[in-house]
């Protein structure tokens, strides 16, 4: 007999149905089924495992979390029932490199599990007890999306549109259904998050040298290094697909240097393990820096043409020596070097003053367009610029000022307060090692960095990033492959960014309301980030960046937010300052509504819940920076229960607010601020471009067909097999080779989108010289909260961010639950014992749940894996609820060339490591054992 899949579901019981792995019927459902094991037709165990790979239908798959894997997959389904998913290992190889396939991780495989588990969301759901709370009722779709619309136009009615928050992570995973949610902001006048700086993801110091959001080499790369630095990483961890290469490229003869404190998966696979203490990397980086210097290790060359080290400042006011200084009616971004050769100060090509012939329109990702500068432009020909030495120049009023270059500052501050020896004091790495690191990093050609979000998540990580810089610009690596300083935080690359923006804001991002996620959280959750502690005043910085729309706070005019749209993401579990946000911004939002494929942390505070479609379920792209490959994902199924798609939940949203609009006779109404006389009974015409984007496939199509990097490759190609990308963001594609960045500039000699048009590591800005950070320098981390113990919150093995925190599979690898890591040392004098309940707490909050005795653990630090679902085994809190909403000042600078407010390219984000906490026995009530 023949199961139909009304029948399977029937015999296995809809409302309990669990993980399916493979065959008609799934071993862990017939476990929970002794009714579905009398029905099986099979007669025995040994029939099941033959059958399971038979199948009647194969389609693409694709895991639309922040995983940075886009991994291909093909998924089976039998009888409208899918099985199981398979990388497809159909990744075109790249001649004389490992191959990306076959590609995917323990968590991939278990996909399908949250198509059929426990905790998917089925219908819609409306609160019928206290936030939190867990009682719910079932609604139709009609009743649902008629409360929210009515809400959306009482609150632009009553309020503003400003008012209605709209929150969808990292574009790049599922790029359809992100430009969802934000195309129907974008229609009603509501404002969208950032996501990229919130979640700590955002490498600020590569914008602050760079002038990029976020570039980085594909992994396939790491093959051509001869020394990789895995440097606040771990990838055996976090980039499961990819940590092959690390192996590969260890066999083809490249050493491995792993710098974190504990000893983690990837350190056991290093030639060498450095670990110094944590938050010190600063350090560490400028002894290597001094090292380099003292033994002129360092490629002149390369700093005179690519680094603004040779721009000359004054001594009198720190200040670059602009054009404006020395002639009348002169630049303010145009900069000088003092020329040897003529011995006088000229000006430097291609700084923010010089405009190409022909102009480029705005590049979201870059400070500015460079890209129509033509070849060659800042090549030095016969110019050679000083990097040492004191000139006198003549100002336009006749008066001489002193001058130096930005080298001769730096270096004396290098080789006097950065020694090997000074380092070792801070770092608890010994001088020797410092010292041979050096000298290898700087012999190495090419030699590599990888960075993670270890080093990317404390508060002064800008300046981390900086120093990182600094070596990779001291010894000629950016621009080459298998060299340069490459950062894999977060899936927030997207190759493609000219047709998600197309789809996501049809009128134009300048008719869009941004909102800066940290600066939100931190004013409307009340945030007492205890900094006044060290002497640094928040306040004072955030009031001024706001005041001058430096930075922007929303909704406007001191109002509160009062709809909250959280889809295809958990932000309140991901929220730092939890405590904060739930004690004092939960209760200012009037309606909270959360879409998802499951009853996540968000969902369970929620007002209205409604269900998604699982990835399996809907058409969808899938893009990483960590390969150049385009793939997708298909229905295998149509969507289960009563779900939709994120495109067509949207839809129906916006005919529901087209109702609402004419039955409170509120049809139009003037926005302000854009010009816009905005018609909400028009929002499903504009949604859909009067129909020819209904469907998902049709806006899937529209963004490959939008972007030049993707023009030309349609949906069916992707079926095929994954396409390689044919353009990207700061280097050419170039057949048969790893795209790594900035080539661009390094190798066609354009200028870097920053502000002096080179690498700049001198950013005269008051807020900079205020916080000492106006060249790369070490800072401590912040002690704000008088603890002993530095709390870390590391990512997960078993979870994408909170994404299969709550798997079964997943939990039955490890100890089953949230857990706290300690060293043998720091239990032993607390009285602690390995699997003890545990309190954790500071000023902030608490966190109680069970204890790991760890010998790779530094003593010092406790860790515990970020973000368990506030739902799983906690007694009480979570780890967002140790750590407040931290605000480094640079990061509110918006008015300096290069550095200025746009969406996830420049703003404040989490710097959670800086936290402190303590820890003892937890005495009180706990769980009584299964």
């Amino acid at each position: 007999m023949k199961a139909s899949r009304r029948e399977f579901l029937k015999a296995t019981g809809a409302s309990s149905l669990s993980f399916m792995l493979g065959g008609a019927y799934s071993l862990r459902v017939l476990a929970q089924s002794q009714g579905a094991m009398v029905q099986h037709e099979y007669a025995g165990w040994e029939n099941f495992h033959r059958n399971q790979w038979s199948w009647d239908k194969k389609t693409r798959g694709a895991h639309l979390i922040n995983c940075t894997g886009a991994c291909p997959h093909h998924v089976y389904t039998k009888d409208g029932v899918v099985l199981r998913e398979e990388a497809s290992k159909d990744m075109a190889p790249m001649p004389g490199l490992p191959e990306y396939n076959p590609r995917g991780c323990n968590k991939g495989v278990c996909g399908v599990d949250y198509q059929y588990g426990p905790h998917r969301i089925k219908y819609p759901l409306i609160r019928v007890g206290e936030r939190g709370e867990g009682k719910w009722r079932r609604a139709s779709w009609d009743e649902a999306l008629e409360m929210i619309a009515d809400k959306i136009v009482d609150t632009i009615k009553n309020e503003a549109p400003d008012c209605i928050s709209v929150f969808s992570p990292v574009p790049a995973v599922a790029p359809v259904s992100f430009s969802a949610g934000h195309r129907f902001a974008h229609y009603i006048g509501a404002h969208t998050h950032t996501f990229f700086d919130w979640y700590g993801d955002h490498p600020t110091g590569q914008t602050q040298t760079c002038g990029v959001q976020f570039d980085t080499a594909e992994t396939a790369d790491w093959f051509n290094a001869k020394l990789i630095v895995v440097w606040g990483a771990n990838p055996s961890i976090t980039r499961i697909p990819d940590a092959h290469y690390l192996s590969e490229a260890a066999l083809n003869g490249t050493k491995i240097v792993s710098i974190a404190p504990d000893y983690n998966a990837s350190s056991i696979k290093a030639d060498q393990w450095l670990h110094p203490k944590p938050g010190t990397d600063g350090a560490l980086a400028l002894a290597m820096a001094h090292v380099i210097i003292k033994e002129n290790l360092f490629d002149v060359h390369g700093m005179k043409e690519q680094t603004d080290l040779p721009y000359l400042v004054r001594k009198d006011n720190k200040r670059f020596l602009r054009e404006s200084d020395v002639v009348a009616n002169g630049s303010t971004g145009k900069f000088y070097a003092w020329d040897m050769k003529t011995g006088k100060a000229v000006i430097m090509k291609g700084s923010w003053g010089d405009e190409p012939a022909q102009k480029g329109p705005p590049v979201a990702f870059m400070g500015r367009n460079t890209h129509t500068f033509p070849k060659g432009y800042i090549d030095l020909g016969n110019l050679d610029p000083a990097l040492e030495g004191t000139y006198k120049v003549q100002l336009k009023d006749g008066s001489t000022v002193e001058v130096q270059p930005v080298f001769d500052i730096l270096k004396p501050r290098i080789m006097s307060q950065h020694t090997p020896e000074k380092a070792a004091a801070i770092t608890g790495v010994s001088a020797k090692v410092i010292v041979q690191l050096a000298r290898d990093f700087a012999t190495a050609k090419p030699a590599m960095i990888i960075m993670g979000g270890a080093a990317n998540h404390w508060y002064y990580s800008d300046v981390i990033l900086r120093d990182l810089h600094l070596l990779t610009a001291l010894t000629g690596n950016e621009g080459k492959n298998g060299g340069g300083l490459n950062h894999y935080i977060g899936q927030a690359k997207v190759p493609l960014l000219p047709g998600l923006a197309a789809l996501s804001f049809p009128e134009g991002a300048g008719k869009h309301r941004f909102c800066q996620t940290t600066i939100w959280t931190y004013v409307h959750a009340e945030v007492n980030d205890e900094m006044l502690n060290v002497q640094i005043d928040t306040n004072k910085y955030l009031r001024q960046s706001i005041a001058t729309k430096q930075m922007p706070l929303l909704p406007a005019n001191g109002r509160d937010p009062k709809v909250f749209i959280v889809y295809r993401g958990n932000w309140l579990n991901q929220a730092k300052g939890q405590k904060y946000v739930l004690r004092n911004l939960w209760p200012k939002l009037e309606l909270i509504v959360d879409i998802n494929i499951r009853m996540d942390s968000t969902a369970l505070y929620s007002d209205i819940v409604l269900p998604s479609a699982h990835w399996y379920e809907k058409t969808d792209l899938n893009v990483t920076e960590e390969h150049t490959f385009i793939n997708m994902t298909e229905p295998a199924i149509k969507p289960m229960w009563e779900s939709k798609t994120d495109w067509q939940i949207f839809q129906a949203l916006a005919k529901k607010v087209e109702d609402a609009a004419r039955r409170k006779k509120f049809e139009k109404y003037n926005d302000e601020q854009f010009k816009w006389v905005r018609d909400l009974t028009n929002l499903w015409n504009q949604m859909t471009m009067d129909g020819k984007l209904a469907d998902d496939e049709a806006a899937a199509q529209f963004i490959l067909d939008s972007a030049p990097q993707s023009k030309g490759i349609t949906l069916q190609m992707l079926r095929e097999k994954p396409q390689r990308f044919k353009g990207n963001w700061t280097s050419p594609m170039k057949e048969g080779i790893p795209y790594t960045p900035f080539q661009n500039y390094v190798v066609d000699k354009k200028p870097w989108p920053t502000l002096t048009g080179r690498q700049q590591f001198y950013l005269d800005h008051d807020t900079f010289f205020d916080m000492g950070l106006e060249l790369p320098t070490y800072k401590a981390p912040i002690d704000a909260d008088k603890f002993p113990f530095r709390f870390n919150t590391p990512h997960s093995r078993y979870a994408i961010h909170s994404t299969f925190k709550d798997n079964v599979q997943m939990l039955r690898l490890q100890r089953g639950g949230p857990s706290v890591e300690i060293s043998p040392a720091d239990a032993k004098a607390r009285g602690i014992n390995d699997n003890d309940w545990v309190e954790v707490w500071n000023d902030h909050g608490k966190v109680i749940c069970r204890v790991k005795v760890r010998k790779g653990e530094q003593s010092g630090r406790v860790s515990m894996w970020h973000t368990p679902e506030l739902y799983m085994d906690l007694i009480e809190g979570s780890t967002q609820s140790l750590c407040p909403v931290r605000i480094n000042p640079t990061s509110l600078v918006g008015n300096y060339g290069h550095l200025v407010f746009r969406p996830n390219y420049y703003g404040p984000g989490g710097v959670q490591r800086d936290t402190r906490v303590d820890i003892k026995r937890y005495i009180g009530a706990t769980p009584m054992p299964l």
